[in-house]
């Protein structure tokens, strides 16, 4: 991560500083001099980094001979060379006469000798060589004070990215505490910078103190801190475990800078915090942006939709899951769960549907058992007796329930002798008895009263067929 975070301090950005030499005149101290510059509190246990209460005093600085600007002139035509020359830049050559310049440093005044430094530094740069520019702008600003304090503070300050750059944030530290002594004010930019390098240095906490410092100042003004500002505001508080303060940079990124990554972050934040009506509000964005991809997130939400009782929007997002986007298995145990929601929505036929696919993708029987259930709440009986007889073959923890339910699909089949021998079996378990007996005696009743009945019908036919015979009577079919 730490990684990362310093790859936003890129070699483009330094550019932007560096890769334009400084022009051949007096003014050419403050060329690298920032619009606003940056300072570091003398106390190196304080936590929030301060600028200097004034100004630095004035500087009598030595002036640049006419010499030394025509040196530079040419130099400057070898890395930048007028457009209607004809000529390419020359690095090398522009090199070669600053080198020359070196080797006669001492007929310089400690300003000039700064002049052929910073060119030299650019050079450096241009060529990406790290190691020499720094060690260029290094000799810059070792001839202070006889330099403008601009030139001074633009060189640190450079000097202190250039060291991120390369990873050397102890020298990067150092460097920027330079500037203590050399400005009065730190703009948001800055602070952001600071934070970034604090946590290279795994200070943490000074690093958060310096992002929400950049956050807090931008806010004020009402406008909107950059993303990456937030981002290092998330990762700082998550790494502390302040989920509460994580979520509510988030919930700032989400309106300022709506993502579905960023979305889904913060569904998982409301989780940790227990926030669920708000994890299932996100999920919902989420899912709306088409951002859920996740099997185990997908079945989530839908189960959070049941827990809230909203059956429909559950079994549309398993349903959805499974069929259209291929994204949830379709398990035994998703089938249950989408049969579940469809039950719930008063879908009988689909929940019937789900349930026969989930029990037949199922080693145990009791989902057989539950479909057994099923199909007698819909008088589909001899279904439910065929479910029945399959959980028991595949084994269900209550067994009792199971035949006490076949014994009472078989009553309403009117197979009372089927009904008694299964009722017995779930008598058998006590926490069924009372129940099976009941079930019992009114199947030997209707049992008993079928007899009777059938009885009758034999008695009737047989004088139904005398008094036809004897006494040529014509009479009903059956009693």
């Amino acid at each position: 991560m730490k990684a990362t975070i310093a790859g936003t301090l890129n070699r483009s950005l330094l550019a932007a500083a560096l890769i334009t030499a400084p022009a051949v005149s007096t003014v050419v101290a403050d060329a690298f001099a920032p619009d606003t510059a940056w300072t570091f509190g003398t106390a190196a246990a304080q936590e929030l980094i301060r600028p200097a209460s004034n100004p630095p005093e004035p500087r009598r600085i030595p002036g640049i001979s006419q010499r030394l600007n025509e040196e530079l002139s040419e130099v400057q035509a070898f890395i930048d060379p007028e457009e209607d020359s004809g000529r390419e830049p020359d690095l090398g050559e522009a090199l070669n006469l600053l080198q020359e310049m070196e080797s006669n440093i001492s007929e310089y005044n400690a300003y000039e000798q700064a002049q052929i430094y910073n060119f030299m530094a650019n050079v450096h740069f241009q060529q990406d060589n790290m190691q020499k520019t720094i060690e260029a702008f290094e000799k810059v600003v070792a001839r202070s004070p006889q330099i403008p304090t601009g030139l001074e503070t633009g060189t640190w300050q450079i000097l202190g990215k250039l060291h991120m750059q390369e990873e050397d944030f102890a020298a990067a530290l150092d460097a920027f505490e330079n500037w203590t002594n050399l400005v009065t004010s730190i703009n948001a930019d800055q602070y952001y910078t600071f934070s970034l390098l604090f946590y290279q240095m795994g200070q943490e906490d000074r690093a958060l103190a310096h992002v929400n410092k950049a956050v807090s100042m931008t806010e004020a003004e009402g406008e909107v801190p950059e993303e990456n500002w937030f981002a290092m505001q998330r990762l700082l508080y998550f790494e502390k475990e302040d989920y509460q303060s994580t979520a509510e940079v988030l919930e700032k990124m989400v309106r300022h800078y709506p993502k579905v990554s960023t979305w889904r972050q913060l569904s998982d934040m409301y989780s940790l915090l227990e926030r669920f009506d708000d994890r299932l509000h996100t999920l919902e964005v989420v899912y709306l942006l088409g951002g859920l991809d996740k099997e185990n997130i997908l079945v989530s939400m839908a189960s959070m939709y049941l827990d809230r009782e909203v059956p429909y929007e559950a079994a549309q997002v398993l349903d959805k899951g499974i069929y259209e986007d291929e994204i949830i298995e379709p398990t035994a145990r998703n089938l249950e769960l989408l049969a579940n929601a469809w039950s719930l929505a008063q879908e009988t036929e689909k929940s019937m549907v789900e349930m026969e696919k989930a029990a037949q993708k199922s080693e145990e029987g009791d989902l057989f058992a539950r479909l057994s259930a099923i199909y007698m709440l819909n008088d589909r009986y001899e279904q439910s007796v065929e479910a029945a007889q399959e959980a028991l073959d595949k084994g269900v923890d209550r067994p009792d329930q199971v035949y006490l339910r076949m014994g009472t699909a078989y009553v309403n089949l009117e197979q009372y002798e089927d009904a008694i021998e299964v009722l017995k079996e779930a008598a058998k378990d006590k926490r069924s008895e009372e129940a099976a007996k009941q079930w019992i005696k009114y199947a030997e009743g209707e049992k008993a009263r079928e007899e009777e009945a059938r009885r009758q019908e034999e008695a009737y036919q047989k004088r139904k067929k005398k008094w036809e015979e004897e006494d040529g009577l014509v009479l009903p079919g059956s009693a």
